[in-house]
């Protein structure tokens, strides 16, 4: 063969090898949030508010707690520090859903959150089962128990 169809021919194995290389690489780095946020799911129960974290829970029949809490709020950092080390207590259907209540006015206004602490439970559908105002952990899961 002569040098310069070598030459092609390594070009050429080159140019797919990255092609191929690109492309599963690619393919790879575009899938991995879904995945990685479908593992979440599955292995947490708290999680903060977005609509693709709320669309995936009820996706998967799951009833979602909100739970609207702010940084500076006492009563909220006490809570939010329970459901994290007590996060195996939660029922395996339903999933907590931490809202920021000082910037997530469009959450306030569509389910009439007028203070911080508050939690509202929805069925899969999106049906307001039951809402409250304060608790720590043991009255969460009374709650929940309740519906």
């Amino acid at each position: 063969m002569k040098p310069f169809n070598i030459l092609i021919a390594l070009s050429l194995i080159v140019i797919f090898g990255g092609f191929v290389f690109f492309r599963d690489g690619f393919n790879k780095i575009q899938s991995k949030p879904s995945e990685e946020s479908e593992l979440r799911m599955d292995m947490l129960s708290y999680l903060d508010y977005s609509d693709v974290t709320l669309a995936n829970a009820q996706k998967k029949g799951k009833s979602v707690l909100f739970f609207a809490a702010t940084k500076w709020c006492q009563t909220c950092s006490e809570l939010e520090k329970e459901i994290i080390e007590r996060n195996t207590e939660i029922p395996k259907d339903v999933t907590i859903i931490k809202v920021d209540y000082d910037n997530d006015k469009v959450m306030n206004r569509k389910y009439g959150v007028t203070s911080q602490h508050t939690l509202i439970v929805l069925d899969q559908n999106g049906k307001e089962l039951k809402r409250w105002v304060g608790g720590g952990f043991d009255t969460l899961l009374q709650q929940i128990e309740e519906i």
